[in-house]
């Protein structure tokens, strides 16, 4: 297998935390979304979206990063990242569909675009509007999360599951960008016993030296 992503992507963090924590045999490929990699035609061919990550296996290609989580966490099904059971699968898609539509979309990634996408992909200055509606969106949809950990130790229950990851990915971020997840005590809890994964950790790790060295980069080539 071959993942291409931007590694100081919070929406590749969680990909590859995954990938790390199931220990697959996939090698990581960089694209640099400054740079436009994702516009080169070979590229283009595999995602039209001009987005990443990208999957390939075998001939299969693979966006989105939720899609992308389930197809790694089905490859080791004794892990039971992905439920067995119907209720179960029905509540990690609840979750994958809340975490794209709401968690990302409406909040931590309306921020994250105009406060950090928009400069990576030269696309002009943050909207203080859309940054003003992602922040109090930020504390409606984390009330719901949190709440709804408050007597869980996973999203899922008492179990882990690829919805832990595809929502913990934005969560760092959300801290860099000042929002205050900090005043969400459940979430805090949960986010911790996730951070202390061994290849969450390798992950993180690994994204926070790529996002300090982009920057560096790009700052010397103003």
């Amino acid at each position: 297998m071959r993942l291409h992503f931007f590694p100081p992507s919070s929406r590749a963090l969680g990909v590859v935390a995954l990938n790390n924590h199931l220990a697959l045999d996939c090698e990581l490929r960089p694209i640099d979304l400054g740079r436009g990699d994702q516009r080169a035609p070979d590229y283009v061919a595999l995602n039209p979206n001009r987005k990443m990550p990208t999957l390939e296996d075998d001939g299969f290609v693979l966006w989105e990063s939720n899609a992308i989580m389930f197809y790694l966490a089905a490859k080791r099904p004794e892990r039971g990242l992905w439920p067995a059971d119907l209720r179960g699968r029905a509540d990690v898609m609840r979750w994958l569909a809340w975490q794209s539509a709401h968690w990302d979309a409406e909040s931590c990634g309306m921020v994250a675009f105009e406060k950090a996408s928009k400069a990576v992909l030269g696309l002009g200055a943050p909207d203080p509007a859309f940054i003003t509606r992602g922040e109090e969106n930020f504390g409606r949809f984390a009330a719901v999360l949190d709440g709804h950990l408050e007597k869980r130790s996973w999203i899922v229950g008492d179990r882990l599951t690829i919805a832990d990851f595809s929502i913990g990915a934005l969560v760092p971020t959300a801290m860099r960008l000042g929002l205050p997840i900090g005043r969400f005590e459940h979430i805090g809890r949960w986010y911790q016993s996730l951070a202390e994964l061994p290849g969450w950790q390798d992950a993180l790790a690994a994204r926070d030296i790529a996002l300090a060295a982009w920057l560096a980069t790009n700052e010397r080539a103003r």
